[in-house]
């Protein structure tokens, strides 16, 4: 990939011909109309760790984009409004965790403390998260329709902000050249649920005194790889063998 091009990231956001300087990120699956030249790109996001990667790769490498309003209805379980709205108030610890939020595994795994300094001074956020505290899941992943209210809300906030004219950063942009973030699909979030799931049933599978254990992943061939779990001898294919690592983790009482 050329280093002046813009990188190409699997995902589910729209990239529109605009001068604007404002990015829009809807937590879940939230739908909403917004005039394209009202934002220079808007997508969803789901998850508090990669789906999180893929936006600040998405704004890194375009420095005409100064805002970031981050809106929709919290997710119970991920928490990634929490978890994006966390990482732009406090940043990452030495494991690359995001500070102060509630989120379970907020892990950037394949983006570097640099990147999210830049990230973090190019764009002001915006939250128009609503409501924060999510209810307790009933389905996986369900689509939701912004109501009028929020709607105009958002297309205040909108307005306001490329009404300010804010001139680009100053400075290159800054490309992500991570197989992880660039190619992970938009099944992600479904995917670290269906390893969830092969995790936890593996352990209730077990006899008691292996509940404990903490054997670690074994990874065959290369990020997005295949890892095999010693204990069950289950094999998967994930996005990140970083991710899945503190993902089975936090599911065993490993950290």
């Amino acid at each position: 990939m050329p280093e002046d091009s813009e990188p190409t990231i699997a995902g589910d956001y729209e990239l529109n011909e605009s001068d604007s300087s404002v990015a829009v990120a809807i937590v879940g699956r939230g739908t909403v109309e917004v005039p394209d030249h009202l934002c220079r790109i808007i997508g969803t996001y789901k998850t508090e760790n990669l789906g999180i990667e893929k936006i600040i790769a998405n704004i890194v490498s375009r420095p005409e984009i100064r805002h970031l309003v981050v809106c929709g209805r919290e997710e119970f379980g991920h928490y990634p409004g929490d978890a994006l709205l966390n990482l732009h108030r406090n940043g990452v610890d030495d494991d690359m965790r995001i500070i102060g939020t509630r989120a379970p595994i907020p892990f950037l795994c394949n983006t570097t403390t640099e990147t999210v300094d830049r990230f973090r001074a190019q764009v002001g956020i915006h939250d128009l998260v609503e409501p924060k505290e999510a209810d307790e899941i009933i389905e996986y992943d369900p689509v939701y329709h912004f109501t009028d209210e929020e709607r105009e809300r958002l297309i205040d906030l909108l307005i306001t902000l490329n009404d300010r004219g804010d001139k680009p950063f100053d400075s290159p942009p800054i490309m992500v050249h991570s197989a992880t973030i660039l190619k992970a699909g938009e099944g992600l979030g479904k995917g670290m649920h269906i390893l969830s799931d092969r995790i936890v049933s593996g352990m209730l599978a077990m006899a008691t005194e292996r509940l404990s254990t903490t054997s670690p992943f074994i990874t065959i061939g290369t990020e997005p790889g295949i890892i095999l779990n010693p204990v069950d001898g289950r094999v998967d294919e994930v996005d990140s063998v970083s991710l899945a690592m503190k993902l089975r983790d936090y599911l065993t009482g490993g950290y």
